[in-house]
């Protein structure tokens, strides 16, 4: 029987290259993603479901756990106004959850589920700090918090955009009198947090056969740290596509919270007054930062990246319900009737949202995988030529142990060093080069060093079934 398969939608195509990591105790792709490893194998633990299913479930009690965490932050900003605060609350956590971006990241194996739990945690961790109310109680769930700020980076280094909006916690802090003995400490347990970027050196001395970078050594570290190999799609994009970009952010915002959750939300940012100046900042700031991130890097997926400004977008839908519950007429609260046409716009659109972003929808990267691994020559070498042939391959390969007699190439990183001492110590059969860094021919070299072995190789191709052409010699490699 095959196991639950990969989907190749909903930008989930890191899905198999973090699960290969997971179940091989392995490094994925830069900036190493530890805190998301780390508890990700610990769902690998569960005795229940497929590898795929138990890494989507980790995605999902994210994103719940979060959608949770959202509405007791709502609840609690706009205390003053009683249930109806209480309804603001349950509206924008339910915004958020049946938005279909954030919707998408909760039913795939991915790491921004885990990146909006993070945010809210640091939401509430601002909160705590800058309305100060000393109590033991109070102190140990800030220090807990300040550790999970640390943690939020080991699972996606974005959080660091958020700089600014601790040092205004701490700033706020200290005006209502917090001890700097006591801002110290958290500091030192943001720093533990932080440590979790051992994991990194401490499974790349095993050699896994996902270690990118080798990160064992300084040099490594810092490549796979800093995100090397991506830096230069930062502030990347031609100008001619940025005033696409804008468009397409406009509509993706349309799309996310329908006309009238737009509405609501546009009106709750011009309502922003119901909760306090220092929020409002906040708030704005995480939008505004998201969101020109998004627009300026430079990949097909940056979409993603806009999921802490939907967030913002939708605490300003609570608020924007917060601000029509308060209507009335002769006495009558006529906004119970407009914000109750926001919860009927809710129940319309879910059937759709769940169409629109089930993963099964398409299990291309599985078909590809299964079908070519099954059918391939005994012993052959495999050459890759991109993350969407590779990663599900690594998944079966690696993960599921499949087709343990062939030897999947990732032609793109024989040029690294990192790459050739992986591959020695996979797969210590081939005859290799010499390792150097940064000689382009390594991995074509490879395939003339180990004469008797079939070669195929794969390359994307749209036209190709499940966008995938592979294509195996009739001979062994001369």
């Amino acid at each position: 029987m095959l196991p639950e398969r990969l989907s190749g939608v909903d930008h989930a195509g890191d899905g198999g290259d973090l699960l290969a990591a997971m179940l091989t105790g392995g490094i994925p792709h830069p900036t190493g993603y530890p805190t998301y490893m780390i508890l990700g194998r610990l769902f690998q633990l569960l005795p229940i479901g497929s590898p795929y299913f138990r890494g989507s479930l980790f995605s999902a009690a994210s994103a719940a756990l979060a959608a949770g965490l959202i509405y007791l932050w709502i609840k609690s900003e706009t205390r003053q106004f009683g249930w109806l605060g209480v309804l603001a609350g349950l509206a924008g956590a339910v915004l958020l959850g049946v938005s279909p971006l954030f919707w998408s990241q909760a039913v795939i194996v991915e790491v921004y589920a885990l990146e909006i739990l993070f945010l809210a945690l640091a939401l509430w961790w601002f909160h705590l700090l800058a309305y100060y109310k000393p109590s033991r109680g109070v102190k140990i769930l800030l220090s807990v918090l300040s550790v999970s700020l640390g943690l939020a980076a080991g699972d996606h280094v974005t959080i660091l955009l958020l700089a600014p909006v601790c040092l205004y916690g701490v700033y706020l802090g200290r005006k209502r009198g917090v001890e700097k003995r006591f801002l110290a400490a958290q500091a030192g347990f943001v720093l533990i947090g932080l440590m979790v970027y051992l994991y990194l050196p401490l499974q790349a001395r095993n050699y896994p056969p996902i270690n990118w970078g080798n990160p064992q050594n300084w040099q490594g570290f810092i490549w796979e740290l800093s995100g090397r190999p991506y830096q230069r799609l930062l502030f990347d994009l031609p100008w001619p596509q940025l005033s696409e970009r804008v468009s397409a952010w406009a509509r993706l915002l349309v799309d996310q919270f329908g006309i009238v959750g737009l509405l609501f939300g546009l009106l709750g940012l011009v309502q922003a007054e119901l909760i306090d100046k220092p929020t409002r900042f906040v708030l704005g700031w995480i939008f505004v930062v998201y969101t020109l991130f998004s627009l300026g890097y430079n990949t097909s997926d940056s979409m993603v990246y806009l999921l802490p400004a939907f967030l913002v977008f939708a605490v300003w839908i609570g608020l924007g319900v917060l601000y029509i519950l308060q209507l009335k007429w002769r006495q009558y609260r006529v906004g119970a009737f407009v914000a109750a046409g926001l919860a009927v716009s809710i129940v319309i659109r879910s059937p759709s949202i769940y169409d629109q972003i089930d993963p099964r929808r398409d299990a291309s990267p599985a078909n590809y995988a299964e079908k070519y691994l099954l059918n391939m020559p005994e012993n052959a070498l495999v050459l890759t030529s991109a993350d969407d042939d590779s990663f599900p391959l690594w998944y079966y390969h690696f993960g599921l142990g499949w087709r343990s007699d062939v030897r999947v190439i990732v032609l793109p990183l024989t040029q690294f060093e990192w790459y050739q001492v992986t591959i020695q110590h996979v797969y210590p059969d081939l005859v290799a080069d010499p390792i150097l860094d940064g000689a382009e021919n390594w991995g074509e070299d490879l395939v003339k060093l180990n004469p008797g072995r079939a070669v195929c190789r794969s390359s994307l191709d749209n036209q190709a079934e499940n966008g995938v052409a592979v294509i195996c010699s009739t001979k062994t490699n001369p």
